[in-house]
């Protein structure tokens, strides 16, 4: 959303300020908080850091506690017979928008995603717990081997519309040498490849790039974990069968099937059969700039938030919801059973809640987390409201219109055949 003219010139008139979309957004987050502030104070505490409101937030208060801006017709009446008053509290929340939330404005990289790559990264994330990870949606079977003779594993991932085999040689030794920074460096491959247009099924960059994205300081440090999270790439094999031939099926392939890093020039390459980046990149989505910045749970649970942002009912004020204990499988955080002495807050509260004020800090808003418990059974069974800003938001719904309209131009062709 823009404003309706530049900043320099709402200086002059900040009056127009209060007819510009982002007013409406500080209006709207304040309605979303103002019942919280007696009923529940210290959730409406922790959701004006969340929101960076706390300097917003009283200002709104105080000037709407004689006044009334429910619509734009009372907000053009405000601005057309204004007072000094009024001047002086646009001209404060323009400076505050400018000095604060206009400078913190996330872009975004296009991912290539899917849920094969969503559930690899799942397979992962749990693996180092030595658990089986079995995603929380329906239709969906998951069926892991018991290691044979040579320690070999497989794991059999079924849908509606197509089966998958991920296979493991070694898995102890698989498992020993995988880092969470595989998942990382696995999404800024598919990242990099679509914005190159996937030219001989390879995504190239330098080192130097990825350290940037990633927030990485040291170049020897970020080589050697180059070389381990590519090995944990090209080391796993997979097959899969397209019942619905939304790809092409294929059998036993290694997930990238070449890779080349040059320590001196720093130059990467990562290459995958065609068949198999097309099972990884079935549909597209948003990943904002800051998310390789994370640590290891933070980047987990970002990733896993942005993927359900794609798929869930968003409402008007856009937001969905996700139970807190799918984020827990998902991240791999140990199970209440699995901790030890019932030491639930260390295990699996505190590390889960520095994750949200990880995110909170670095995002600027732009993924907003609210969530309320008591205990650790109320933390389990609660769900989690996620808010997400205008460019994910619009994103997704111009998605959803062009995949509406072509299952109407589908409907209206089956009509006409079936016609003739």
């Amino acid at each position: 959303m823009s404003l309706p003219e530049p900043i320099e010139q709402l200086k002059d008139n900040p009056l127009r300020f209060l007819e510009s979309d982002q007013f409406q957004e500080m209006l709207q987050t304040y309605r979303r908080l103002k019942p919280l502030a007696a009923s529940k104070p210290s959730t409406f505490q922790r959701q004006l850091d969340q929101y960076d409101f706390k300097e917003i937030y009283p200002l709104i208060d105080q000037y709407l506690a004689s006044r009334n801006l429910t619509s734009p017709e009372e907000i053009s009446v405000n601005t057309l017979h204004a007072t000094s008053e009024t001047v002086q509290f646009a001209a404060t929340l323009l400076h505050i928008f400018e000095t604060s939330l206009a400078a913190r404005v996330t872009e975004y990289d296009i991912l290539g995603n899917s849920p094969a790559t969503y559930f690899i990264c799942g397979v992962w994330a749990n693996m180092k717990r030595g658990r089986e990870f079995h995603p929380a949606s329906n239709g969906i079977t998951v069926t892991y081997s018991e290691p044979d003779a040579y320690g070999n594993q497989s794991i059999r991932y079924r849908n509606k519309d197509y089966e998958m085999t991920l296979i493991f040689e070694a898995v102890q030794e698989y498992t020993r040498n995988l880092s969470w920074t595989a998942h990382r460096l696995l999404i800024y491959t598919l990242m990099r490849g679509n914005s190159q247009n996937w030219r001989n099924n390879s995504a190239t960059f330098n080192i130097k790039e990825y350290m940037d994205w990633a927030g990485l300081k040291s170049r020897d440090a970020a080589y050697r974990q180059l070389k381990k999270d590519v090995q944990s790439i090209t080391g796993m094999k997979l097959t899969a069968e397209s019942f619905k031939k939304y790809f092409e099926s294929f059998y036993t392939t290694h997930l990238a099937t070449e890779a080349s890093i040059k320590k001196y020039t720093g130059e990467v390459r990562i290459a995958f059969a065609e068949n198999v980046r097309h099972f990884l990149t079935q549909y597209y989505q948003l990943i904002p700039d800051w998310m390789g910045h994370l640590s290891e749970n933070a980047y987990r649970m970002a990733f896993y938030l942005f993927y359900r942002a794609r798929k869930a009912p968003i409402s008007p004020d856009r937001t969905f919801r996700v139970r807190v204990e799918d984020i827990i499988q998902y991240i791999g955080l140990p199970t209440k059973e699995e901790v030890k002495n019932r030491n639930y807050d260390e295990a699996i509260m505190r590390p889960f809640n520095k994750a949200v004020e990880e995110i909170e800090n670095i995002s600027g808003g732009s993924l907003q987390m609210s969530f309320e418990y008591d205990n650790i059974n109320t933390f389990l069974s609660g769900q989690m409201t996620i808010g997400i800003d205008d460019t994910v938001s619009g994103y997704i719904q111009k998605i959803d219109k062009t995949k509406t309209s072509k299952q109407l131009e589908t409907k209206k062709k089956r009509a006409k055949q079936t016609e003739t």
